[in-house]
């Protein structure tokens, strides 16, 4: 069963943003990480990058393809989840905990207005 969290938003090409103090923690969500199956690397682009909202800032790999993780804002990129570096299974486990990607400082924290929330999210992908 796919889990939605009424917490975060979501993007179009299935990532997740949520606010934390002033930044915008990002991950895939769990329709993302279940349709991929395994998750066996983790490439996100260095801390100190700055990103642009719907662009890639690196790339998860999985046993049945790679697929590309897009910013949901434009900002610097503050953090990258090292655990999920070196633990990549730990996008499977827990895409909206442990399994979080990145955390960027946004340049205008109105670009999260653009995203959908979960029961949009929940229509876009039926």
């Amino acid at each position: 069963m796919i889990t939605f969290k009424k917490e975060v938003l979501y993007t179009k090409s299935n990532e997740w943003a949520e606010k934390v103090n002033d930044l915008v923690r990002v991950g895939i969500d769990d329709y993302s990480q279940a349709s991929l199956g395994d998750i066996v690397h983790v490439e996100l682009r260095e801390a100190g990058t700055h990103v642009r909202a719907g662009e890639s800032f690196g790339e998860v790999e999985a046993t049945k393809s790679v697929s590309s993780i897009n910013a949901p804002v434009s900002g610097v990129l503050v953090r990258v989840n090292e655990s999920v570096i070196a633990s990549p299974s730990l996008v499977n486990l827990d895409p909206f905990g442990d399994g979080w990607l990145a955390e960027i400082s946004p340049d205008d924290l109105s670009e999260l207005s653009a995203l959908m929330d979960s029961e949009a999210y929940k229509e876009y992908i039926r």
